[in-house]
């Protein structure tokens, strides 16, 4: 069995104030908080967290992932109520689109969108686009990695047909250090976390040389170009 897609994690520099921002924003209640960062529970789908983790320094944008959040026809009201958040405007060269772009307390940009087909039940996050160096084979690597299925050859869903989209596009422009969102897999109890790991190294993943110590999961690259992590059964992101 594949491992599960466990959660989105974000770098920040004040977990719990950013942490508070985005429980507010998508009704996700926090379901931990600590020294080791923030963890809200996701509604509208499988169980999926987002998690947000104390880091020192992160590059600035433009990142290689964001939130889409699926507003429907609800959209300039939740705009006025993300922003009374403390969310605000930002141009990053979107030009006359139907969605309003906005950065959080932390400066991570997001779009709210419109009604969308595609969006319904997903939840308050209708989509993660990511950038990838190849979106056809960053697609095919997660929905083997992850058991998710393909809605379009660059676009995967829980085989629910429940919950977020993961889109993999063209990048905005070449990858420049870590980024700062990426997405964790775990294993599920019981699975072999050693053949799990060797799975997703014959399917195109590559080690990740670090200099962060020893760490009790595993840092990867997908075949795009980007930062995951391989979770045990038993860790905490």
């Amino acid at each position: 069995m594949a491992p599960h897609l466990d959660s989105i994690v974000v770098d920040a520099q004040h977990p719990a104030t950013l942490g508070a921002f985005w429980s507010q924003a998508l009704g996700a209640p926090i379901t931990h908080q600590g020294a080791d960062g923030v963890r809200l529970a996701l509604p509208g789908g499988p169980q999926l967290f987002l998690d947000f983790v104390s880091v020192a320094d992160r590059e600035p944008r433009p990142h290689r992932l964001h939130l889409d959040l699926s507003a429907g026809r609800e959209r300039d009201a939740v705009v006025d109520r993300l922003i009374g958040l403390g969310a605000r405007h930002v141009d990053v060269g979107q030009r006359d689109v139907p969605w309003v772009v906005l950065v959080d307390p932390e400066d991570y940009a997001f779009c709210v969108m419109p009604e969308r087909a595609e969006y319904v039940e997903t939840g308050p996050i209708g989509a993660i686009p990511t950038d990838a160096d190849a979106p056809g084979e960053a697609a095919r690597f997660w929905a083997a990695a992850s058991g998710w299925t393909h809605t379009t050859p660059t676009t995967l869903r829980h085989p629910t047909r429940r919950g977020l989209l993961l889109a993999f596009c063209d990048p905005v422009e070449p990858k420049r250090g870590k980024n700062p969102m990426h997405l964790d897999l775990r294993v599920d109890p019981g699975d072999d976390y050693d053949q799990e790991l060797s799975r997703l190294l014959d399917g195109g993943a590559v080690r990740l040389e670090h200099g962060w110590g020893d760490l009790p999961w595993t840092v990867l690259l997908d075949p795009g170009g980007n930062e995951f992590c391989l979770l045990r059964a038993s860790s905490v992101a």
